[in-house]
C-alpha cells in the first residue's frame, strides 16, 4: 500500500525525533533534573509533588514528570529512551497539528510543506529529542489554538472546540504553570480583537470550558496540599516561578530584544526566508487566516520579550507559525500566477546554500582546534552540511521554491541523523555525571545506610545528574566554600563532590585529611570526589 504524503512527513519526522535517543545519557543542565524527578516518584511513589535531590521542587509542575514516570513504569527504572520519549510524541503531535492547520487554512500543498519545515527547523528538532517541558508545551498549546482556529472559522462546534480549548489550556498549566493558559488565550482574544469579534468569545464554552480548566488545575492543586509535604505551597511556587521570574529574573536575565539575537540561530535553516515571510502575510493582514498566523507568532515572541528572565526555547510555541508562514510564503512563490515574485525567496535560499557550505568546510577544522579528539566524528556532519549546501545552491537555480525547500530539508535531515549517530555519544565524557555518579555511588554507597554525608559544592546542576546516575545519593549542597570547609574539618566520616577550583581554595589542614577518590572532567569543570575518614 503505498503511503500518502502526510504518512510520509510524519514518518520522516519520527525518524528525526527517535533516532539514538537511547544512544547518549541525560545531559545537564535539564535531563538530569526531570530523570531524576521521575524517577524518585517510582522509587518511593509520591507522585503529589515532584521532588529532585530528595528535596521537593517548585520549579515545575507535576505533568512532564509524570509521564517520563509513566513510561518508565515497564522498565523499572529511567532509561534515557523513556525520558525524552514525552517529548518525542509531543513533538509528532504538533507537526500533525500543524500539516492539519495548514491544509485546512491554505491547502494541501502548504500543509505538507510546512510539516517538513517545522521538523528541520534546529530548536524544534532539539527540543523534539529532549527531556524537557518545552516540545510538550508547544503541542498543547497547539491543540488549544487549533480547536479554537476551527470555532473562528466555523468549521467546529462552538461548545465541543471550547471544551478542548480549555481542556488543553488546562494540561498545558500541568506542564509549565501559567504560561500555559496565558499564551493560547492571549492570542485568541487578540485575534477576535483584530477581528472585530471580541463578542464571538461568548459562544466558545463561555462556563463549561473554564470550569473544566479549574477542574483540571484544582485536582492536581488539591492533591498537591492533602498528599504533598506541609512546606509545599502552590502560591509560593507561583509567587517565586512566575511573579519573580518575569519580573526579576533568575536564572536567565536578558534584554528586550534577546529573542532578535536568537531567532536566527534557532530558526535554522529557514532564517533568511523568514523576514520576507512575516512581510508578505502583513501585506495579507486583511486576509483572516494569515492575521491569525501573524498574532500567534508574534504574540509568543513580543510575551516572553517582556519577562526579565528569557531562554531561547520560551518562544517555541511560536515555531508551528513560523513554519505555517514560511510555506504559505513558499508555496505562492511557486504558483503559476506569479502571486509573489520568486526571487523574494530564491536570494535568501542562496544565502542558505552558501552558509551551509561554508560552514561544512570550515567544521573539521574548528573543531579539531578547539575539541581535537572529536574531529573525526564531525566529519560526517561536515560532508552532510557541504552537500546539502551545494543541493540547495542547484535546486534554487533550477527548481521551483517549493522543490529547494523540500530539498533543504532532506538535506538538514542528513545533517541532524549524522550528528546524532557519530558526534552525540561522544559528548558524554564530558556532558553525562553518568561516570561520577556511579562511582561516587562505589565510592560512598556503602556507608549511606549508616548516614555519612555527602557534600556537594560549586556544581549548579550537575548535581542532579549526581543523584540520577548514583541510583539516589543525595549530595548535601553546600555554596559557601567556608562552610564546606567546617563540615569537612570535623571527626564525622563524609564524603565531598567538589570542583577542583573550590578545592584548590580549602585550608591546607582540610586538604591533608581528604582522599580523592575520582576526577571526571564536567563541560569546564574538574569535579572531583573526595573522601575524609573518622
Amino acid at each position: 500500500m503505498t503511503m500518502k504524503p502526510k504518512q510520509l512527513i510524519l514518518c520522516a519526522a519520527a525518524v528525526l525525533a527517535l533516532w539514538g535517543v537511547w544512544g547518549y545519557d541525560l545531559w545537564a543542565p535539564d535531563e538530569p533534573y526531570f530523570g531524576e524527578g521521575a524517577r524518585e516518584m517510582i522509587a518511593d511513589g509520591q507522585w503529589a509533588v515532584p521532588h529532585v535531590n530528595g528535596e521537593v521542587t517548585t520549579d515545575k509542575p507535576p505533568l512532564f514528570f509524570w509521564l517520563i514516570a509513566l513510561f518508565s513504569l515497564p522498565f523499572g527504572k529511567v532509561l534515557s529512551l523513556t525520558a525524552r520519549l514525552p517529548s518525542v510524541l509531543a513533538s509528532l503531535g504538533t507537526v500533525w497539528l500543524t500539516m492539519r492547520l495548514g491544509r485546512r487554512l491554505f491547502g494541501d500543498t502548504v500543509g505538507a510543506l510546512s510539516g517538513i519545515v517545522l521538523m528541520t527547523t534546529y530548536l524544534f528538532w532539539d527540543k523534539a529529542r529532549t527531556a524537557q517541558i518545552d516540545a510538550l508545551l508547544c503541542c498543547l498549546v497547539l491543540v488549544a489554538l487549533s480547536a479554537f482556529e476551527a470555532f473562528r472559522a466555523g468549521d467546529a462546534n462552538p461548545r465541543r472546540a471550547g471544551l478542548l480549548f480549555w481542556t488543553a489550556a488546562g494540561l498545558a498549566v500541568l506542564a509549565k504553570g501559567p504560561v500555559g493558559v496565558l499564551i493560547p488565550l492571549g492570542i485568541a482574544v487578540t485575534v477576535l480583537a483584530f477581528d472585530r469579534d471580541l463578542g464571538a468569545w461568548k459562544r466558545f464554552a463561555p462556563w463549561t470550558g473554564p470550569l473544566v480548566f479549574i477542574a483540571i488545575v484544582a485536582s492536581w492543586i488539591t492533591c498537591a496540599t492533602l498528599w504533598g509535604p506541609d512546606t509545599y505551597s502552590v502560591w509560593g511556587a507561583f509567587e517565586k516561578h512566575v511573579l519573580n521570574r518575569a519580573i526579576h529574573g533568575m536564572h536567565h536575565k536578558q534584554p528586550p530584544w534577546y529573542y532578535l539575537t536568537v531567532l536566527p540561530v534557532q530558526l535554522l535553516p529557514w532564517s533568511a526566508l523568514l523576514p520576507g515571510a512575516l512581510v508578505y502575510a502583513w501585506r495579507r493582514r486583511t486576509d483572516a487566516n494569515d492575521r491569525f498566523l501573524l498574532v500567534h507568532a508574534l504574540f509568543v515572541c513580543v510575551f516572553f520579550s517582556m519577562w526579565t528572565e528569557k531562554r531561547d526555547l520560551y518562544v517555541l510555541p511560536a515555531y508551528p507559525a513560523f513554519a505555517l508562514l514560511l510555506s504559505r510564503m513558499l508555496a505562492a512563490a511557486d504558483d503559476a500566477t506569479r502571486l509573489l515574485d520568486r526571487r523574494f525567496v530564491s536570494f535568501p535560499f542562496v544565502m542558505t546554500g552558501v552558509l551551509l557550505l561554508l560552514t561544512g568546510a570550515a567544521l573539521p577544522a574548528a573543531v579539531l582546534r578547539t575539541v581535537p579528539t572529536l574531529g573525526v566524528p564531525w566529519i560526517p556532519t561536515a560532508l552532510a552540511l557541504s552537500g546539502s549546501g551545494i543541493a540547495t545552491l542547484v535546486a534554487a537555480r533550477i527548481c521551483r521554491p517549493t522543490v529547494t525547500a523540500r530539498t533543504l530539508a532532506i538535506g538538514m535531515g542528513a545533517v541532524y541523523l549524522a550528528t546524532v549517530t557519530w558526534v552525540y555519544p561522544r559528548f558524554d565524557a564530558i556532558k553525562s555525571a553518568r561516570a561520577l555518579g556511579e562511582k561516587l555511588r562505589e565510592v560512598a554507597g556503602p556507608d549511606q545506610a549508616g548516614g555519612t554525608p555527602v557534600f556537594a559544592t560549586g556544581l549548579g546542576n550537575v548535581v542532579q545528574g549526581i543523584a540520577f546516575y548514583s541510583d539516589g545519593i543525595y549530595p548535601r549542597v553546600v555554596d559557601d566554600p567556608e562552610a564546606l570547609a567546617a563540615q569537612l574539618a570535623g571527626d564525622q566520616k563524609s564524603y565531598a563532590v567538589i570542583d577542583s577550583e573550590t578545592f584548590s581554595k580549602l585550608p591546607r589542614a582540610v586538604q591533608a585529611r581528604l582522599f580523592v577518590s575520582g576526577r571526571f572532567a564536567m563541560s569546564r569543570l574538574t569535579v572531583l570526589i573526595v573522601a575524609k575518614s573518622d
